[in-house]
């Protein structure tokens, strides 16, 4: 899914696949109806994810957690549409490069659990540059058997994407009473409820002197708000600035620890800073609360170990990530890595074997001598029989 051009589509029910039309008279688990949808998302169509949102329900978990303008609530209803669209592919990780910006967003389902008519899905996100997000979405089945997305949670904006919405309304229009509904102090004060005011308009107008220099201002107690801990982390994150984003993820680190709604958030900044030992101790959490070992975030930790010089533990966890998913490519190269600076040449073969066979790659020295991890292959007995033998055979 493209980040910037995602287009919503004009098609007719009659020429939709069969999977997804039977899904109107429920004679299709919504399991496959869902999975229908991840692959309109994947082929740059946002209108079956749009068609599929239960809009009273969602329109109601929205304005039911925040004190929201009136004006706001009306601009948001009427072009309900556009905006979870616009606000859906904003939450993406950011692209740290062009080349990776002008790469697509894919959504793969990692776990599908179903009960009475409800359901809960798990969907990796992954684009150019290693960035990976997470959705957990609440589904239910709605008339005729159509599957209902009633809400999702994101780990990487660490909030529920109703509660996400509701924030930015806040954000688009302040007004005391807004401000208030987002704090959890008992009786903020005029002064207080005016400095939040200020630095949520300075956030929505994009002004990042502005923002910084009133919550460089701002009283201790405003400091420790639950809110404002989260929302700078988030507006640090968005700017870049490193020493502005290391205080705030310390803030978000003690004021939340081991709390898995930002574990994810957490880790990828740990990763950017070489912080390898507390990245994997954010994915572990995550893991934990996503209930299942995944094998992008186990490859993660390997690399991270690696990176550690623990050469055991990130090829313990390479493995892990190729016997959960052994569709996964990035586990495959992530084995092969760690293997590699282990100096286990033969397991190394064992990886590079399936990267060629199964995913079609032609592993030739001058492949490797292009990858400084790997380019050590090239003069071992282990690869220089392998070779021979795949260009004999």
């Amino acid at each position: 899914m493209h980040r910037v051009s995602v287009i919503a589509a004009l098609f007719f029910l009659a020429a939709l696949s069969p999977a997804v039309a039977e899904a109107q008279s429920g004679s299709v688990d919504l399991r496959g109806q869902f999975g229908a949808i991840i692959d309109d998302l994947n082929a740059n169509s946002f209108k079956s994810f749009q068609d599929a949102i239960d809009d009273q329900k969602f329109l109601g978990r929205i304005f039911g957690t925040r004190v929201i303008d009136e004006d706001a609530r009306r601009a948001m209803a009427a072009d309900f549409a556009a905006n979870i669209q616009s606000s859906y592919i904003d939450a993406f990780p950011r692209a740290r490069t062009e080349s990776d910006a002008a790469g697509e967003i894919t959504g793969t389902i990692v776990s599908f659990e179903e009960s009475a008519g409800q359901a809960n899905a798990l969907v990796r996100f992954e684009a150019r540059g290693f960035r990976y997000s997470y959705h957990a979405y609440s589904l239910a089945r709605g008339s005729g058997g159509r599957v209902r997305i009633v809400d999702w949670f994101d780990y990487y904006l660490g909030s529920w994407f109703s509660e996400h919405m509701g924030n930015e309304l806040v954000t688009l229009m302040p007004s005391r009473r807004a401000v208030a509904s987002v704090l959890a102090l008992p009786a903020p004060t005029d002064g207080q409820l005016f400095q939040v005011g200020e630095l949520l308009k300075s956030a929505r107008d994009r002004n990042p002197k502005r923002y910084f220099d009133i919550i460089d201002n701002m009283d201790e107690a405003l400091r420790e708000e639950p809110f404002i801990v989260v929302m700078n982390f988030e507006w640090c994150r968005l700017v870049g600035d490193p020493g502005r984003l290391q205080a705030a993820a310390g803030d978000l680190a003690r004021l939340f620890p081991g709390d898995s709604r930002y574990s994810l958030g957490l880790a990828e900044y740990y990763v950017q800073r070489g912080r390898f030992e507390e990245a994997i101790e954010q994915f572990d959490v995550l893991e934990k609360n996503l209930g299942i070992e995944d094998g992008v975030i186990e490859s993660l930790k390997a690399t991270s170990a690696m990176a550690l010089g623990d050469f055991e533990r990130a090829m313990a966890l390479a493995s892990n990530a190729t016997r959960d998913e052994p569709g996964l490519e990035l586990g495959w190269w992530t084995l092969l890595r760690t293997r590699t600076a282990a100096e286990d040449y033969g397991g190394a073969v064992e990886a590079l074997t399936v990267l060629e066979d199964r995913f079609g790659h032609l592993l030739i020295p001058q492949k490797l001598q292009r990858d400084r991890f790997l380019r050590v292959l090239i003069d071992q007995p282990a690869y220089q029989e392998w070779r021979a033998t795949r260009d004999a055979g």
